[in-house]
């Protein structure tokens, strides 16, 4: 086995063609990062005959207290192999590491792999995975682990709780119907609205980005810098996807005014019907179809006192997904709350869903949610009605190669927590 840097076309057919593939590794990250304060390589093993059997993008960013590499999402071993045979690989790889890191004066590695702790289904179910030997392959190297069991919330890093979708064997009416009743009532009613969705072009990035840091705000997650967004879109080309699901409130007004007519004239109908008998029996239809009307009054006042505002075409949400053969990864987004009754981020999922099962892409990720199940957070709730599951994430690994300043530094911060 040779312990070397990777070609990245090489590198980019390798991820593509392995089910644990991550987006963090592929060689459209590899240019953002170049263009952003991260340096990056693509490292990894390959045989005597060229093949490769492991590989991974690791980053370096200089800290106040010095040079630290990084690792997401892998590194990523050849699936086929047997697993005594992918033990071998990923020692070999982390013995070669170490004296390459020293080489480049690295304070410490921190590793954080695309690997599952825990599985829960929609019903509560749980499913564990042990790990265990694959962690102690990093320990006998004197990597330190992090555990994140139990740790409810989000992190700023990478998540620790995913929410993810199979999408095999589904077309799109199957997997219509795998969605829970609520969010196929969502989905239908933004088609009642008439709401579209479109891919923005790169100078709506900055109204983009001002939508997510409010939307952030509000909720308190963390969000991107308009740099990051812009550099993805000129980096990824078409493996990223910028959305936004818009409405036309004339087109939106003009349809439930045509919605009443049609049931106005079904009200007079029924009178008609009822009229010639002894003892009506429409009153109860009647009266469903005049419920009806009233919602859909109270629909058109909110357009025209919208339009009134002087806006038109509203922008209800926005998001952005990067897309590969393995999955699709829907990352950061936006919701306008004073439009949230019209369901744009439902529109926006089914049309990124719609895509996957269209090109075959086996899994969709709905990407982190805080792992509080317990029905206080909205973000999962969302994500829930799709009906996938939630996932737990390895913890980060961390090598330290300066031992003697990472063990002073580590025990300082204890001291000034205190």
């Amino acid at each position: 086995m040779n312990f070397k840097e990777l070609d990245l076309k090489k590198f980019d057919l390798f991820e593509q063609a392995n089910p644990d593939g991550s987006f963090y590794q592929s060689v459209y990250q590899k240019k953002h990062f170049d263009e952003g304060f991260r340096k990056s390589v693509i490292l990894g093993v390959e045989d005597d005959s060229g093949q490769v059997l492991l590989g991974a993008l690791i980053s370096s960013v200089a800290s106040r207290t010095g040079l630290v590499y990084e690792i997401m999402g892998g590194p990523l071993v050849k699936d086929d192999l047997d697993d005594q045979k992918k033990d071998q690989v990923l020692g070999f790889f982390l013995d070669n590491l170490k004296p390459y890191l020293k080489k480049h004066h690295a304070y410490y590695l921190r590793v954080i792999p695309n690997i599952k702790t825990k599985r829960i289904d929609n019903d509560g179910k749980e499913t564990d995975f042990d790990q265990e030997d694959y962690l102690n392959i990093y320990r006998k190297r004197g990597f330190i682990y992090h555990d994140l069991d139990d740790q409810i919330g989000m992190s700023t890093k990478t998540p620790h709780y995913e929410y993810k979708k199979d999408l095999a064997g589904l077309d799109e009416k199957k997997l219509f119907k795998s969605y829970s009743k609520k969010t196929q009532y969502s989905i239908k009613k933004t088609h009642d609205f008439g709401i579209q969705v479109r891919k923005i072009s790169y100078d709506e990035l900055e109204e983009f980005h001002n939508n997510t840091t409010r939307t952030a705000k509000r909720i308190g997650f963390s969000d991107k810098t308009l740099a990051y967004y812009q550099s993805s879109y000129r980096a990824f080309g078409d493996k990223v996807l910028f959305l936004v699901a818009e409405i036309d409130l004339k087109k939106y007004i003009d349809s439930f005014q045509g919605q009443i007519d049609k049931l106005n004239k079904k009200i007079e109908h029924d009178k008609q019907i009822d009229a010639k008998r002894d003892k009506p029996t429409k009153t109860n239809q009647i009266k469903e179809f005049q419920s009806q009307i009233s919602q859909h009054e109270k629909r058109i006042e909110q357009g025209k006192e919208i339009l009134k505002a002087g806006h038109e075409i509203i922008n209800l949400a926005g998001a952005m997904f990067f897309i590969q053969p393995q999955e699709v990864s829907y990352m950061f987004s936006y919701t306008n709350v004073e439009f949230k009754n019209f369901y744009g981020p439902y529109r926006i999922q089914e049309e990124m869903l719609n895509l996957a099962v269209k090109n075959n892409i086996p899994y969709y990720n709905f990407y982190g949610v805080s792992g509080d199940t317990s029905g206080n957070d909205g973000v999962y709730e969302f994500k829930k009605g799709f009906n996938g599951y939630l996932v737990s994430n390895m913890g980060p690994l961390i090598l330290p190669v300066k031992k003697f300043r990472y063990s002073f530094l580590q025990s300082l911060k204890k001291l000034l927590r205190r």
